[in-house]
């Protein structure tokens, strides 16, 4: 006697990612490569001290929803938050997915965008996205007409190949939409383009965000979603209770006070990326895509070699070959670890 899995999840396997095993310099998880200033750390470990772990954390943290409002200029009942995005994304499904219904992604993209949706016993409809992985806007609204989505992911900058769409492209894709787009906003900081002002316009829109990237906090898992407070009500209904630890509950909002502090290294993360891109460009055999995010995304015939000298040299980059043939993602680290990174990858070419 045996317990029976869902049937529709035997294909789905467990999610991974990059092994790391000896890497001294890790440039596959599009983590942010510089640490909390100082005194922040100390902040966090000062309010730390007063933990009260026996109890419950606050299951509505209002300083935490006002200090988003803030930072995204929206009002608090527009805010919804979990532990990372990826909890806001898969919450989402649970509440406009299921079974019965549809999702469609512009692939390639976010790999946890399927997963969330089949998880959520939701089924995937999927439409390719240009050679260059620009989407096809007419392409787009033809599927949606045709599929009729209930959900549409929409990942801007697009993880893995960093491309950013037009607010146009967006607005026309919510327009056709009859269900819930996703606007999944998690590098938001390194391009500046957000879908968050035509919300008032297009109530059937959340845009995803986190503060692993740009705030440097991949290892507190704190994301959010922005919407209207109708739509988020409906979020609220899959929600499991006391969400977000009591130690997120303390870092996320002084960092959030410190922010200026905080996002100071986006600028150079943004330099860097445009100074690698230059570089693997010249290579031969290289194709760049220009992107907006903090890592760059470029091809080679020979992909997997390349991957697995620079792990050699201990530098580990993510493999994203099974999606696209000869892909590699690369996040951009600090300036040294950079130079290390092009110099290597120079001379394996």
């Amino acid at each position: 006697m045996r317990p029976r899995p869902r049937p529709e999840l035997q294909d789905l396997k467990p999610y991974s990612s990059s092994d790391i095993a000896g890497g001294r310099i890790l440039l596959h998880a599009n983590e942010n490569p510089y640490p909390l200033p100082q005194p922040v750390m100390d902040e966090i470990a000062e309010a730390t001290r007063a933990l009260q772990l026996n109890r419950y954390p606050a299951p509505d943290p209002v300083e935490l929803y006002e200090l988003l409002a803030e930072y995204n200029g929206v009002d608090p009942s527009q805010v919804f938050i979990g532990d990372g995005a990826n909890e806001v994304l898969l919450q989402s499904c649970l509440a406009y997915g299921g079974p019965g219904r549809k999702a469609l992604l512009f692939e390639p993209t976010y790999v946890m965008h399927h997963r969330q949706a089949r998880m959520a016993g939701t089924a995937v409809a999927e439409s390719q996205r240009s050679e260059e992985f620009d989407i096809n806007i007419d392409d787009a609204i033809a599927t949606i007409e045709i599929e009729r989505p209930d959900i549409v992911f929409l990942c801007s900058p697009n993880n893995p190949t960093g491309n950013v769409t037009s607010l146009d492209d967006v607005r026309r894709i919510a327009g056709v939409t009859n269900g819930l787009l996703i606007c999944d906003e998690a590098y938001f900081e390194f391009c500046g383009v957000t879908a968050l002002p035509m919300l008032d316009e297009l109530p059937n829109v959340i845009v995803v965000r986190t503060l692993s990237k740009a705030f440097r906090l991949a290892g507190v898992r704190f994301g959010y979603g922005i919407a209207s407070p109708e739509l988020l009500d409906q979020l609220g209904r899959v929600r499991m209770p006391y969400g977000q630890s009591s130690f997120t509950q303390i870092a996320a909002p002084i960092v959030l006070r410190h922010r200026t502090e905080v996002l100071k290294t986006v600028e150079t993360i943004v330099l860097e990326r445009g100074r690698i891109e230059e570089r693997v460009a010249e290579l031969p055999d290289t194709d760049v895509t220009e992107g907006g995010a903090n890592f760059i995304f470029f091809t080679h015939p020979e992909a997997e070699r390349l991957i697995g000298g620079l792990a050699g040299k201990g530098i580990i980059v993510r493999d994203f070959t099974k999606q696209v043939p000869g892909a590699i993602r690369v996040t951009v680290g600090t300036p040294a670890e950079n130079d290390e990174f092009l110099e290597s990858l120079t001379a394996l070419v």
